[in-house]
């Protein structure tokens, strides 16, 4: 029951916080403005991130405790709305912002220390000493997917759609090992971009903006990493089954890093090569590729559900 009531309760703070935020950015203007790499013609509002914060912070007010684990990424997830904020702003450097969220990276970590160290012992007893660079390889995996869903919100509703998709996917596998803490995170944070959505896919009246995109990212590599530290099976496989429900956001990121260095640009600079931009030159419609884009992240969480269930 308490899981009905934060989705409900996070839906509906979404639903009607969203246009009162879409008219505070137009006259705040905060908005998100047309440009080379951008596909949208007008200013949008860009303050989906506050929207979906309030949301999901609500909903988790009302019904649980803020303590232990939500507590520890309550914190994380707020630093990094702050610091996606001040990036709609301001535009800070890529590699300042990267550094920066290793902070709320490794508050998740250290919190979850001996949840880590016992993942070690138990389950990567194989690697002896080896085992403990879990640690880094965490926070690599919280930065890296943090940026990953930043990187597709391109299109009017992909990133939103792809999160919702991969909160769900991570919900049905919390509820079978009965992980209550990530399922009120999960069904939180997919109430909220759910509402979010109906605004947000195309054509657009806001968007998520670095805040929405990095908190969402944030929640979800977090989520992510808490239920491989947290499922005690003996199957070393299931580290991966993250890396499968989010493979669009990683393999796009990979694929943009890769062609960045082989053209002997630099890594953090932004181009027209993503996914969604090759398959809008071939002249599929806006909201086709979100479509496909959509289907693509659903078949990669069937593919998880079924090899873990």
């Amino acid at each position: 029951m308490k899981y009905i009531e934060i989705g409900v309760i996070a839906f509906i703070v979404s639903y009607i916080l969203t246009p009162y935020m879409a008219r505070v950015g137009e006259k705040q203007n905060m908005m998100d403005m047309p440009g080379y790499r951008k596909i949208h013609e007008e200013a949008i509002p860009n303050l989906g991130g506050i929207v979906i914060f309030f949301g999901f912070l609500l909903s988790l007010l009302f019904v649980v405790p803020i303590e232990g684990q939500v507590k520890a990424l309550l914190i994380g997830g707020i630093i990094i709305l702050l610091l996606g904020v001040v990036d709609d702003i301001v535009d800070l450097s890529p590699k300042h912002k990267f550094i920066i969220q290793m902070l709320p990276a490794l508050i998740v970590i250290i919190y979850n220390s001996d949840l880590i160290n016992s993942f070690i012992v138990n389950q990567l007893k194989i690697f002896d000493l080896l085992g403990y660079l879990l640690y880094p390889v965490l926070i690599f995996w919280i930065v890296g997917v943090t940026n990953s869903i930043n990187i597709i919100d391109g299109l009017d509703g992909l990133a939103c759609g792809v999160s919702i998709i991969a909160l769900i996917t991570f919900l049905i596998l919390g509820l079978r090992q009965n992980f209550e803490t990530l399922n009120f995170i999960s069904i939180a944070l997919a109430g909220s971009m759910l509402a979010f959505l109906r605004f947000n896919f195309y054509p657009a009246k806001i968007f998520l903006g670095d805040s929405g995109s990095t908190f969402a990212g944030f929640m979800l590599s977090s989520v992510g990493a808490l239920w491989v530290l947290n499922i005690n099976s003996g199957n070393v496989f299931f580290i991966f089954i993250p890396v499968i429900i989010l493979a669009l956001p990683i393999v796009d990121t990979l694929f943009a890093i890769w062609r960045r260095y082989r053209g002997h640009h630099p890594i953090f600079q932004a181009d027209k090569g993503h996914l969604h931009h090759r398959l809008l030159a071939r002249g599929i419609s806006h909201k086709n590729v979100v479509f496909i884009l959509w289907g693509i992240s659903a078949i990669c969480s069937v593919i998880a559900l079924v090899l873990v269930l």
